[in-house]
């Protein structure tokens, strides 16, 4: 019998209030600076392991990895700060924006860690890169989208962010499905709500 594959990962998402936030500065972002393929709003996540083409059947193992991990993880404050870059400085292939816990450290990357035994287990391949959490805002940047333009598109994009920090309250981790050629492209297919203090 045939068993279909999903393209799946794990991540972290935004809240709707955060997600509203952001985008009115993405679109200001997007008129100064030529990356050709922005991230959709909704789309907005940290992704905590890409697990790839998986096929339908080990769902409920990966599932209950989550779900074992999550009861037993904290909810954690989590806060954007300024964009950075992955790839070359003349023409990045990423635009991200970093992130920090201001209420505790650590907590983001102690998730990822301890998912990754139960992920293995469940039958996963996992990447072998170290972790960086951060949100893609955009992909493949052309000439013009050097560091000092980032950070001038920032300053002009998101004024209010120093006064009122662009923050939520993590409290679940998300098993998302990839839809190719689709806006938005992200369906949440699962959600396990951390444990509550």
């Amino acid at each position: 019998m045939y068993m279909s594959n999903l393209r799946l990962f794990i991540g972290v998402a935004l809240s709707p209030s955060l997600t509203e936030r952001i985008s009115p500065i993405m679109d200001r972002l997007a008129s100064e600076l030529p990356f050709r393929k922005w991230t959709h709003p909704e789309d907005l996540h940290v992704t905590l392991h890409f697990l790839g083409d998986t096929p339908e059947d080990r769902v409920e193992a990966v599932a209950k990895a989550m779900e074992d991990i999550a009861a037993n993880t904290e909810p954690m404050d989590l806060r954007l700060t300024e964009p950075g870059t992955f790839g070359p400085p003349a023409a990045p292939r990423i635009l991200w924006l970093g992130l920090t816990e201001p209420s505790r450290q650590g907590g983001l990357a102690r998730l990822q860690a301890e998912l990754a035994p139960k992920l293995a287990e469940a039958g996963c391949r996992l990447e072998d890169r170290p972790f960086r959490a951060h949100l893609t805002l955009a992909r493949q940047g052309g000439a013009g989208c050097t560091r000092a333009a980032i950070a001038a598109a920032w300053q002009t994009a998101a004024p209010e962010a120093a006064a009122k920090p662009l923050e939520w309250t993590a409290d679940r981790v998300t098993l998302f499905l990839s839809h190719l050629g689709k806006r938005p492209s992200y369906e949440k297919r699962r959600e396990f709500p951390f444990r509550r203090s």
